[in-house]
């Protein structure tokens, strides 16, 4: 930081059971606060969705998606019909009691790619998404 700089000071919710988590893995690492933590996971958001800006044309990727069990997700359900043009598989396992685990293979354009992954962080539900982008001959 740069002198002069200050940090805003933020609230954030957190689920108990994640709050525990983060504390634990707080007392192993070498971590200062759990600020510092957040601040590290910020700038991943940030360079990961930057990241997803610099492809262009059509891609080919997968998706995969962890997310709470519930008796109706109607955002889920929404975005996976409304984007199922670009849904060339898809992988859906129950896990647990409450949760699921869904994997998707996308083919089409890198921009509607990046509106579907926005849309699937968007739902609350949702624990954890990680995607994984393919460059072939097919897609340049």
């Amino acid at each position: 930081m740069k002198t002069g700089e200050y940090m805003s000071i933020i609230s954030l919710s957190l689920p108990k059971e994640l709050l525990e988590e983060l504390d634990a893995i707080l007392g192993e690492e070498k971590y200062a606060t759990r600020s510092e933590v957040l601040r590290q996971a910020v700038r991943s958001y940030i360079t990961e969705y930057k990241e997803l800006d610099k492809f262009k044309g059509n891609i080919i990727a997968t998706i995969t998606v962890l997310y709470e069990k519930k008796e109706q997700n109607e955002e889920l359900f929404r975005l996976q019909h409304e984007f199922s043009d670009m849904i060339a598989a898809y992988l859906h396992s129950h896990l647990t009691e409450t949760s699921c685990l869904e994997v998707m293979v996308i083919k089409g354009p890198s921009k509607r790619l990046k509106s579907l992954i926005d849309g699937l962080k968007a739902n609350k539900p949702v624990k954890q998404i990680k995607f994984s982008i393919m460059i072939t001959d097919e897609t340049e």
